[in-house]
């Protein structure tokens, strides 16, 4: 990435997969089983928000997500890092990350195939 655009604020921990899968799609990125593992991995090792796990998403465009754990509300910290160069991504992900934080979504959320 040359020029990169940061989006940054927290979600509901919960809604984290269902939010990893829907900025995936948008980047035509196929997020498994392996993806959300590491996730849950950096999630597990992240103490009380000050340590970050960062993961590429790498689809038709690169996009690098940074989470943290922040314990009082049950919520996690994110940065989603992606290319300057593509101002629809950016629109489409921050509208993603308002869905994904007004409304409820099972952890065990999947896509349709």
């Amino acid at each position: 990435m040359n020029q990169v655009e940061q989006l940054e604020g927290w979600l509901k921990r919960d809604n984290l997969k269902g939010f990893l899968l829907m900025v995936s799609e948008v980047i035509e990125y196929r997020f498994d089983d392996s993806d959300w593992d590491a996730f849950q991995a950096g999630l597990d090792s992240s103490n009380q928000g000050s340590s970050w796990f960062d993961y590429p998403l790498v689809g038709r465009v690169s996009v690098r997500v940074e989470i943290s754990r922040f314990d009082e509300e049950g919520d996690v910290d994110i940065k989603v890092s992606l290319p300057a160069d593509e101002p629809c991504l950016l629109g489409q992900i921050r509208a993603v990350w308002m869905v994904f934080n007004r409304l409820d979504v099972s952890p065990d959320v999947q896509l349709i195939d």
